[in-house]
């Protein structure tokens, strides 16, 4: 690329002298007079033309490509557009999207009740059922029967009672020796 007074002067190449001629990325933004980033951006077009990786990796851009891509030699491309939507319908689209917000957050809201009581319900009901298992377990066991009382006396008759037993000083605890 040359400068003259400070600023780069394109140099368009003619692609109807070479008309097998391909260029670089760098070479196809000069020739076009856009940005490397717009040639970029346009990567999936330029395949479909004809634009390919040769054995370095550099992309190989035909003019056919160029051409396919909506990219014209010679002449700056015209800018990528971008869908616009008029100024009312967004006061409208907004104003559909804030009711719309609304209606979801009261369903929100709702369904978080809804949860709730159906958790109490849940615990009241998981609690009752194992009052009923209890209570199946003991009808199940049945009533338990006394052991009948014998009428025999733990001594037999006739022989004196024996003497209560005398037990052995109790011995003072570790923590009680300890203090003495």
């Amino acid at each position: 690329m040359s400068y003259q007074a400070g600023r780069p002067i394109r140099r368009t190449l003619s692609p109807v002298s070479h008309p097998g001629q391909t260029f670089t990325v760098s070479q196809a933004a000069d020739v076009c007079q856009v940005s490397r980033k717009t040639i970029t951006r346009r990567y999936e077009q330029l395949k479909e033309g004809g634009a390919y990786k040769d054995k370095v990796g550099q992309w190989a851009i035909p003019v056919a490509a160029l051409l396919h891509a909506g990219l014209t030699p010679g002449r700056p491309a015209a800018p990528d557009t971008v869908p616009s939507t008029p100024v009312s319908a967004l006061g409208q689209q907004d104003t559909a999207t804030a009711l719309r917000v609304a209606e979801l957050e009261a369903q929100v809201t709702e369904y978080r009740h809804r949860a709730e009581v159906a958790e109490q319900l849940a615990a009241e009901r998981s609690a009752r059922v194992e009052d009923l298992r209890q209570a199946l377990r003991m009808l199940e066991a049945g009533p338990t029967r006394p052991e009948p009382v014998s009428a025999v006396p733990a001594v037999p008759p006739g022989r004196p009672e024996p003497a209560p037993s005398v037990l052995p000083a109790a011995r003072p605890r570790w923590w009680q020796r300890r203090n003495r």
